[in-house]
Formats: C-alpha cells, structure tokens, sequence
C-alpha cells in the first residue's frame, strides 16, 4: 500500500473546511479548489485562498470525510495504525489541546474524531501527545 503523506488531499476538493492558522485569530473558511505538497487553495466569499501547510494549527472537515480504516504502515513512528479507535490527547505548539478518537494517519497528519467533526492535525503543530485507550463503541 503506498504511503499517504497528508489527509488532506485532491480527494477533499470542492468540500467545506475550517482553518486556525498560526498567528491568525479567526478561523479562515472555504471550500477546498487545489490541493498542493505545501498549500491548500481554498474558494471563499468570492476570493481565492492560499494557505500553506506550514502555518496550519488544525482544520476541521465533516466528519465523513475521515471515513474508512487508515491501513498505512508509518517507519520510524510511534502512533501508527495499531492505535486507529484509541483517544488521544494533543497539545499543540500554540498552548490548545484537543481531544478526541484516531481515526486516520497520513506521514504528516493525524485524523480525530471529535463528537460529530472531523478534525485533522498536521504533526508539526503538536507538541506532545497522550495516548488514552481505546474507545468502547459509542463512548464518544
């Protein structure tokens, strides 16, 4: 199986997403056209959007969107596959914390599920991670 470096790929394109960037206070919303290595271009209010990889904090999709089993096998990691349904607690760079169930990986980010949205972390914005457990079904 070939290795998914992000979860946000050309397979989103023309789906709603919410960023918090780094050094930005507001969410910035959109509907995502292009998808490169490093930036997402997204279509909002009218105006096109580039935003680069590097300064996302978090981005929250639909929560369908993070559907299917994450099969990749990661070298040199510790949170791989065998740890898809576990709770994890994730303190990023800029001092948030979230919470919430893995549901998929990708070389570069990770995919939780928190209540009904979907939310996708890229690795350099976490600080430290807490592995909680695995979830009982419908405990979330």
């Amino acid at each position: 199986m070939p290795l998914r470096e992000n979860i946000i790929d050309s397979r989103l394109s023309g789906r709603e997403i919410r960023l918090k960037v780094a050094g930005f206070q507001d969410e910035i919303r959109g509907i995502i056209d292009e998808v490169a290595r490093y930036e997402i271009g997204l279509q909002s209010e009218g105006k096109g959007i580039v935003v680069f990889r590097h300064s996302i904090m978090y981005a929250q999709v639909n929560a369908a969107d993070l559907h299917g089993y994450s099969g990749e096998r990661l070298r040199d990691t510790v949170i791989d596959s065998d740890m898809i349904g576990s709770t994890i607690k994730l303190h990023l760079v800029n001092g948030e914390e979230i919470e919430g169930k893995l549901m998929k990986l990708s070389k570069y980010e990770l995919g939780l599920r928190k209540g009904e949205e979907g939310l996708v972390i890229p690795k350099s914005a976490i600080s430290f991670a807490i592995i909680k457990g695995e979830d009982k079904e419908g405990s979330d």
